[in-house]
């Protein structure tokens, strides 16, 4: 059995709302496409130290020309795979599980 995909999400102190809509997006796709996963939340001040920790690629680059990482991101244990920026992430879940229904229709951008 696989072991599930774990989605880094920023937790919200407002019950029942996302704090992101960027990673309430790749949850949602997650979820369509059937594929289990599993959720660690990263206060939004850790987020850097704990995606350079993983070895996740930085999503910007901020204004003094340091790397600037942003949630979501996914680590699949099934391929070693951690994948930043959520049309990245849905793209890569489109072709690493193409046997799922697709979120993205074909060739297409956007999501």
């Amino acid at each position: 059995m696989a072991q599930p995909i774990i989605l880094y999400d920023i937790p919200s102190t407002m019950p029942g709302k996302a704090f992101s809509s960027n990673t309430l997006k790749v949850r949602y796709c997650l979820g369509y496409k059937g594929l289990v996963f599993k959720t660690v939340w990263i206060e939004a001040p850790d987020i850097e130290e704990r995606m350079k920790v993983i070895g996740a690629k930085p999503t910007r680059v901020k204004s003094d020309g340091s790397d600037f990482y942003t949630l979501p991101v996914i680590e699949d244990p099934s391929t070693g795979a951690i994948v930043s920026d959520s049309l990245v992430i849905v793209e890569y879940l489109d072709k690493t599980y193409a046997s799922t229904p697709a979120v993205l229709p074909p060739d297409t951008r956007a999501l």
